[in-house]
């Protein structure tokens, strides 16, 4: 099993997490996890040498240059590390012909073998989608669905073969003001459409900011989206024990929850503490 992980320095704690949970529920699986990030530290390389006593498991780690993204557009909560699996392919063993993108704010609850067993021959990736139609205009596709680029399970030969990195990378560089969700908008874009739909189950979404959970007794995968992240120390919302649960686990298990770095960023956390106490009050 190829699995991918893409990520700056400043979600290194939060890929701990995401990797513990897809190590022990996938403990029988030979895995070669493939790191993209824009430092490997000698403390990283440490705590990736914990995992050394679990059997079947393979590290692989690659350092992008950011300076050949500078030119990409970036928002609050998303950095220039968003584009590194478009980049990817500049990195990985031509051998690969399958992989699993996985992001790093998330948690593999089960066993994900059948998810890469899946048969994509005909298809670019496989992703969890849905219909649009807001979204259809504002990029014009021609497909009714559009996908989370969260987990993505990648045809790496026809991806090659087609290469879909750079159509993306030009639709960026010729498109900044239209992709309002950055690489995903450039993935759905180019491959509009021809994606295999995947089982919710296999990227259930939890907008902690929205109180909204797509997650269901058959969740798998459980994915963190929006500005509000289980690691805040305002976020009070039941479902953040489940990466803390990981976390504990990891490597960086003396981690502490994030506080608001400054004043601005106290204001918002303030914000969003409110959000949640009043739909709690609400509902």
């Amino acid at each position: 099993m190829n699995v991918l992980f893409c990520f700056d320095t400043n979600y290194e704690q939060h890929f701990g997490a995401a990797v513990t949970s897809l190590i022990l529920n996938n403990p029988e699986v030979q895995k070669d996890i493939y790191i993209i990030t824009n430092q490997v530290s000698s403390d990283f390389r440490s705590k990736l040498d914990e995992f050394n006593d679990f059997p079947n498991l393979n590290f692989y780690t690659y350092e992008v240059e950011e300076n050949s993204l500078k030119q990409l557009r970036v928002a609050a909560h998303i950095s220039l590390a968003t584009y590194y699996r478009l980049v990817a392919v500049n990195f990985l063993p031509k051998t690969i012909d399958k992989l699993l993108y996985l992001d790093s704010d998330l948690i593999v609850n089960g066993s994900i073998l059948e998810l890469y067993n899946l048969d994509i021959s005909k298809y670019i990736v496989a992703a969890c989608g849905g219909r649009v139609v807001t979204t259809k205009a504002r990029l014009d596709l021609k497909s009714d669905f559009y996908f989370n680029a969260g987990v993505i399970l990648f045809n790496f030969s026809l991806w090659r073969e087609q290469a879909i990195a750079d159509q993306c990378l030009q639709w960026l560089a010729e498109n900044s003001r239209l992709a309002k969700y950055m690489d995903q908008d450039a993935l759905n874009k180019i491959i509009d459409g021809r994606f295999l739909n995947l089982d919710r189950r296999w990227n259930s979404l939890v907008d902690l900011s929205e109180g909204t959970s797509h997650v269901s007794k058959e969740s798998i995968i459980i994915h963190f989206v929006g500005s509000l992240k289980p690691w805040h120390s305002w976020c009070i919302a039941h479902e953040r024990a489940l990466y803390w649960r990981y976390l504990k686990l990891s490597p960086w298990s003396k981690a502490r929850p994030e506080i608001p770095r400054n004043s601005k960023k106290a204001l918002a956390a303030a914000r969003a503490l409110y959000h949640q106490i009043r739909k709690r009050v609400v509902s």
